[in-house]
């Protein structure tokens, strides 16, 4: 069994959307990023990264690259997992945990 754990923050800012886990959220602020700022995607795929021995997001997805300007976090969730059956690996379960005091979230 191997266990990563993966960590994401974003500043808030106006005119950026608000994409969580894939989902526009309606709101007044959203994550000034790189990408599309899907803290919850971004922390995700960087777990999965460090419990397959792989580095971490900015590794294979520098926020220096133009390439993966404005990139749905989706796609890169594919290419993590894509890495990951590359080495034999398998996800058998994933636990996130988002802390935001807005907006609500239930």
């Amino acid at each position: 069994m191997r266990i990563g754990h993966g960590y994401d923050a974003h500043r808030f800012a106006a005119d950026c959307p608000l994409i969580i886990g894939g989902v526009a959220i309606p709101h007044e602020l959203g994550m000034e990023a790189h990408s599309d700022g899907d803290v919850m995607i971004h922390a995700l795929c960087d777990g999965l990264l460090g419990a397959a021995g792989l580095g971490d997001i900015g590794r294979h997805f520098p926020d220096t690259s133009d390439q993966f300007k404005d990139i749905d976090s989706r796609i890169l969730l594919r290419d993590v997992v894509a890495q990951l059956q590359q080495q034999g690996l398998s996800i058998n379960n994933v636990d996130v945990t988002i802390l935001a005091q807005t907006p609500k979230m239930a």
